[in-house]
Formats: C-alpha cells, sequence, structure tokens
C-alpha cells in the first residue's frame, strides 16, 4: 500500500494555527526540501528514512509553517492517505 500527503498533492490546505500566537499559519512546504540543494529531487523515500523523523514509519509528511504575525517557524505533522 502507497500513502501521499493531501497538501503536497494540492488536496487539503494545511490549516494550521501558531502554536505561539494562535493566528493561521502559511505552509512553506515540505521539510525535506529544505535539507539540500538537491533535496526536492530525491525520492521522497529515500529523504523520509534520513531526515531525522519517524514520518515514514507514521505515514505523515513533515511541513514547515511560517507565522506571519509572530515570525515563530515550527514543523507539523499531515496525516498521509492510503492508496489503494
Amino acid at each position: 500500500m502507497s500513502y501521499y500527503c493531501p497538501v503536497c498533492n494540492g488536496l487539503q490546505n494545511a490549516a494550521i494555527r501558531c502554536p505561539k500566537c494562535m493566528e493561521n499559519a502559511k505552509d512553506c512546504g515540505r521539510f525535506n526540501d529544505f535539507l539540500g540543494p538537491y533535496a526536492p529531487y530525491r525520492a521522497i523515500d529515500d529523504m523520509n528514512l534520513s531526515n531525522g523523523f519517524y514520518d515514514m514509519a507514521n505515514h505523515v509528511c513533515v511541513h514547515v509553517m511560517h507565522c506571519e504575525s509572530c515570525g515563530h517557524e515550527f514543523q507539523t505533522y499531515i496525516h498521509e492517505w492510503a492508496q489503494a
């Protein structure tokens, strides 16, 4: 069975609030894409094995969020959907 991120695939928005000020935070994309200049071109499962998170085992996609109100940046987990 394979899994995919509904936010990365444009099927839903990441409606996440900032944990500091509770304002809506902006989705800046997958955490893995920030790991190096060639990171967006590497296989997703390969990156998931070496990024320090248990995202592959838990079927989540780690996204970087930025709050434009207070400037706080944080990571959030988007639950992946199963594809039969």
